[in-house]
């Protein structure tokens, strides 16, 4: 018996031990299907806006030329005077419970930046702005500025050329011109700051990137600016696109390009800065006016000249798969949409043939980040003329226009908010006009130019302001302000 109670013992272990086994096996099952809980939070942080501080634009200056047999920068003079209106409004300390917010517009201080390039400085040179904040401000004022000047068919230059102040920047993109037979491009590199500003061109064709020795360690002094022909880094290039950087100062970067056809001219622009390549890209107020119906195939192994178009560029290793939308400015779609496929590096410029005269917003959506404007042209009595429309981001609520002195300005709007909005442009004066734009769709309002306009209702908002008259077209971006106005985001321990 002993023995047979031993036994029973024995197996009676056993049998526990396999049974805490086997629970210790469903729990580690158990452990595998259902997750542990998870302790944590979410890092502390503060919102703190800056304390606002003076802001800064610059205005390209006064159109230059070039002398016929060269393509250094050190030729150029300026051709007249440029007009330039500029403002700043600050919103009043109490809150206002009507439509339009209550504030005030001042007047920045203007300077001129050093024209070292330019032979002919009694013409004038770029335009500094400094925008001051009144003491005790909260908030830093919208600001906006812009210049103009029209050439009536001079030997070199004949058009009308209008540009936005700008912000000076580390990095921009100047998406046009041309350096093909006829074509003199300039990029203007205005430096505002207090430092060297030490610039690399990068720039790519329809071919490719380009080798353009002299194109990088290019010296623009504090509070100078410097001018460098296109095709003295890049000859015959049909649709030319240009990375600036700089390292040290920053600089406002402009493109001017104007066309001579034969003995006649054929319009002059000043372009400015297209958004960083992105997915979705967004231009409003593309104008087409009356085309002349002999152009149409007169540049060789390209776009028309004066055929609307959209030039692209994938700057990535990624072939690109781009759809461009275009809308009217009452909100419907104009035609179908054009797809296309660019190879990386190399710009190309899509024809957008059958449009009708009139305004329109153009939406670039894409699987690679691209980088994008819009060519228009017009011609009429004062000749032909023709325009690049840059690409734009969205402002978010309210925001400042300035128009400089030009034919019929047009505010064109594109209402990328989830909401239709009521935009409400009212002039320093008190004289306010309305329109209302379905979100998704895009609208114009008529303005008046040399005058300073708020712009409110909307929230989430791309702009331009554009010009035209039989033969003279041009058109500028509203755009936001700098980054460094934002609140900044400081994590606590």
């Amino acid at each position: 018996m002993p023995g047979k109670r031993a036994i029973a013992r024995t197996g009676a272990r056993f049998l526990i031990a396999f049974g805490v086994l086997g629970v210790a096996g469903v729990l580690g099952a158990a452990a595998i299907v259902v997750p542990w809980p998870a302790f944590g939070a979410a890092p502390a942080y503060l919102a703190v806006s800056p304390v606002p501080s003076e802001q800064v634009r610059v205005c390209p200056g006064p159109l230059l030329t070039l002398a016929e047999d060269s393509t250094q920068a050190k030729t150029a003079s300026s051709l007249g005077r440029a007009a330039t209106a500029a403002g700043a409004w600050a919103p009043a300390k109490t809150a206002s419970k009507t439509a339009v917010p209550a504030g005030a517009w001042s007047a920045p201080v203007a300077s001129l930046l050093s024209a070292v390039d330019n032979g002919k400085t009694t013409d004038g040179a770029a335009v500094k702005l400094n925008i001051p904040v009144a003491n005790g401000a909260s908030t830093a004022p919208l600001v906006a500025g812009s210049q103009s000047q029209s050439v009536a068919a001079e030997a070199v230059l004949g058009g009308l050329a209008v540009a936005a102040c700008g912000e000076a920047s580390g990095e921009s993109w100047l998406v046009g011109g041309s350096t093909d037979v006829g074509r003199t491009t300039l990029v203007l590199l205005s430096n505002p700051t207090t430092v060297v500003a030490t610039v690399d061109l990068d720039v790519f064709g329809e071919s490719g990137r380009v080798t353009a020795p002299g194109s990088t360690g290019i010296l623009v002094q504090p509070g100078a600016q410097r001018v460098v022909s296109l095709a003295g880094l890049a000859p015959n290039l049909r649709s030319p696109v240009v990375h600036v950087t700089t390292q040290g100062g920053q600089v406002v970067a402009t493109l001017q390009q104007s066309i001579v056809r034969g003995l006649s001219t054929g319009g002059v622009d000043l372009l400015g800065t297209s958004v960083a390549p992105g997915l979705e890209q967004s231009i409003p107020g593309l104008r087409i006016e009356n085309l002349p119906a002999d152009d149409a195939g007169s540049d060789a192994g390209g776009v028309a000249s004066d055929t609307p178009s959209v030039r692209l560029l994938a700057p990535g290793d990624t072939a690109a798969t781009v759809q461009i939308g275009v809308m009217s400015e009452g909100g419907q779609a104009a035609g179908t949409s054009v797809e296309v496929t660019l190879q990386p590096g190399l710009a190309t410029d899509v024809p957008l043939s059958g449009l009708a005269v009139g305004s329109y917003s153009l939406t670039v959506s894409s699987n690679q980040p691209v980088v994008a404007s819009a060519l228009g042209s017009a011609t009429g009595t004062n000749g032909r003329d023709f325009a690049w429309f840059a690409s734009s981001a969205a402002l978010t609520g309210d925001f400042a226009v300035v128009t400089a002195p030009g034919p019929s300005p047009l505010l064109s709007v594109l209402n990328q908010g989830t909401k239709d909005a009521t935009y409400t442009a009212t002039a320093e004066n008190g004289v306010s006009a309305s329109v209302t734009v379905a979100a998704g769709a895009a609208g114009a309002l008529p303005l008046f130019a040399s005058t300073r306009y708020l712009v409110s209702g909307g929230a989430a908002t791309v702009s331009s302001v554009g010009y035209a008259d039989a033969g003279m077209l041009a058109s500028f971006p509203v755009r936001p302000p700098g980054p460094l106005a934002e609140a900044i985001r400081v994590y606590t321990h």
